[in-house]
Order: C-alpha cells, then structure tokens, then sequence
C-alpha cells in the first residue's frame, strides 16, 4: 500500500508520495523576492525562511488567490511548493504509466485512480532536482 498527499490545482487532481511531504501550511505572508522563474517568493516558516515555488504557474494551469503550500525537505533543505487545496492522505496500491500518446515531463511518475477520479502523480524532488540543474 501506498500513501500520498492529494490536493488540487485549477481543479485538477494531483498527489504525492507522502515520503516527499513534510507538512502543509496556510502561510500568511510571503515575501515576494525574484528568485527564479518559478519562485513565488519566500515564507516563513518556525524562523526558517523557505522558498515558494508555484506549482500553477511551472503547471501551465490557473492559481487561486487562497492557496496552501506543501513543504517538503529535500537534501536537508526545505522547500515550499504553492496548490491551491489540500485535500488529505490517500492510499493506492497501484500506480500506473500514463498512456503512450502523453508525453509528461520527468516530474510526473504515473497516475493513480480513486473511484471515477483519475490523479496524477507529482515528485516534489524531481522538481527541484530539474531547478538545480539549470542554475
């Protein structure tokens, strides 16, 4: 069995592996700082000031003014990703390949099916690992 963290963004489902999750927050400032690309800003977070990415935006898809953010640690460092909803802790025992004609970028790693909902899954470290690459 395995555990992921579902959310939303733009109305589409998406989910984690809850190995890559540390916590959700609802943070109410961030602090807006060109970055990068696809860096929102930086939040605080217990005096820990944590970098924002805006999985909308790197998404193509549209963000809502409220948002959450997923934190996740990856190398000893934290990183905040924006979604628009969290929706709880899902289980799946299986995952499955996206069909042939999708092309997904390396981030993604398959879908998964809860009920009559199809979800895709995100690696949060893909993501960043793919960031660290281009610097």
């Amino acid at each position: 069995m395995n555990y992921y963290l579902k959310y939303t963004i733009s109305n589409i489902h998406f989910a984690t592996p809850i190995e890559e999750v540390k916590e959700v927050a609802r943070p109410k400032r961030v602090s807006k700082r060109k970055i990068g690309k696809h860096v929102v800003g930086i939040i605080d977070l217990r005096k820990k000031k944590v970098p924002l990415y805006d999985l909308p935006k790197l998404l193509d898809l549209e963000a809502e003014e409220k948002f959450e953010a997923i934190i996740s640690e990856i190398d000893k460092k934290f990183f905040g990703f924006k979604v628009n909803k969290v929706l709880g802790i899902i289980t799946a025992i299986n995952m499955f390949p996206f069909p042939e004609l999708v092309k997904p970028k390396r981030y993604f790693q398959g879908i998964i099916k809860e009920d009559d909902t199809v979800i895709q899954v995100l690696s949060l470290k893909k993501i960043v690992a793919g960031f660290k690459l281009k610097k």
